[in-house]
């Protein structure tokens, strides 16, 4: 039977394991590296953001109602990053099924932003 780890036992593994020399050492030595990676990986989100307001904007969304849909939009071309296909189709209809139901979001939007970030607007 696996004994549970008491905190202060958690607490005791971390503050070996995270030895401030050595995290400032590994960090230190990886930190172009990272930054280059960084940079490359931002810069698709970026450009989303940037040409995501022209679709907001022509469907009149304003405000906090915003971050829905560009949350919408990343999740999107996170999947089209990992997917394609009849799977990717399958999780696109399945986020706009979410934010439909759990967010409110206009479905008509949803479907201008998948053709957006997809080329295209698959369906059931």
């Amino acid at each position: 039977m696996p004994i549970p780890r008491t905190p202060s036992k958690r607490y005791n593994k971390w503050n070996v394991k995270f030895d401030p020399e050595v995290v400032s050492s590994r960090f230190t030595a990886v930190k172009t590296v990272a930054e280059g990676n960084a940079q490359d990986g931002m810069i698709p989100y970026a450009d989303l953001d940037f040409q995501l307001n022209s679709i907001l904007d022509s469907n009149g969304i304003a405000g906090p109602d915003r971050a829905k849909y560009k949350a919408f939009a990343r999740k999107v071309m996170k999947a089209a990053y990992r997917h394609s296909g009849t799977a990717l189709d399958h999780v696109a209809l399945g986020l706009k099924d979410y934010f439909t139901v759990a967010y409110g979001c206009d479905p008509s939007v949803l479907d201008s932003i998948i053709l957006f970030v997809l080329g295209y607007t698959p369906t059931y």
